[in-house]
């Protein structure tokens, strides 16, 4: 039994990775420290050495770590994290809210998502419209329940994503549907989708279906810098600067 009073969920195996995790993206294992032997571990958390090698293996896979048998596993520099793996990020805003990190997630959707507009404007089929304007009328329908709109909001954008047919759009897409869950999430507590925002989604639909992928992307760009505004607002956090 993994030895927490934390609450965690998954196979013994996920639980110790999740554990080790959060004390990696916190910072209480900086960067270049080594972890714990595996005996160690065993003993901290109860487990056994099959369990501890699934863990490590799990956090390896996510570019936390690296081990060697001269040199022990070390926490690996944060640029080598796979930034957009789900846990990690979980385990980051858990961690404490990371404004930084916000902003991070703020940008690449700036970069990417008006960009995908343009381009699904010219290639979607019309079972992509069908699926765009599919998800916007979800989104409308409940948009008076946070969690479920959450989920028709994430399914039109993704669906923006696929009508690109352009296949590094779409595995690119399967990553940033990471960062758009987590910022959809920071929103979860309000009491439905406003008004403006429903409207935009529908412009963005009719913009792309329409065939106009400039004004597309423009209201996508207009829609991601409001989501950030609401965000900020809800956190009251500042946008942080970064040196150059």
């Amino acid at each position: 039994m993994v030895k927490t009073g934390g609450k965690v969920m998954g196979n013994l195996g996920t639980q110790v990775a999740a554990l080790l995790g959060r004390r990696i993206v916190s910072g209480e294992l900086e960067p270049g420290a080594t972890l714990p032997t595996e005996a160690e571990l065993c003993d901290r958390y109860g487990v056994s050495r099959t369990t501890i090698r699934d863990a490590l293996k799990r956090l390896h896979g996510k570019g936390l770590i690296v081990g060697t048998a001269r040199a022990g596993t070390r926490v690996l520099p944060t640029s080598r994290w796979s930034q957009f793996d789900a846990d990690l990020l979980t385990w980051r805003l858990e961690a404490g809210l990371d404004t930084a990190l916000i902003q991070e997630l703020h940008e690449i959707r700036q970069c990417f998502e008006p960009e995908a507009c343009r381009v699904a404007a010219r290639h979607a089929s019309p079972e992509d419209h069908a699926r765009i304007r599919a998800a916007f009328d979800e989104m409308a329908a409940c948009r008076e329940t946070s969690s479920l709109v959450m989920e028709a909001d994430l399914e039109f954008h993704m669906a923006i994503v696929d009508a690109t047919h352009n296949r590094f759009f779409i595995t690119l897409g399967q990553a940033v549907k990471t960062a758009l869950r987590v910022s959809f999430g920071l929103l979860r507590d309000r009491p439905g989708l406003p008004d403006n925002e429903l409207a935009m989604h529908g412009d963005i639909a009719d913009c792309i279906v329409e065939g106009r992928g400039d004004d597309a992307a423009r209201t996508m760009r207009d829609l991601i810098s409001l989501a950030r505004r609401n965000i900020d607002a809800r956190i009251g956090a500042p946008t942080p600067s970064r040196p150059a």
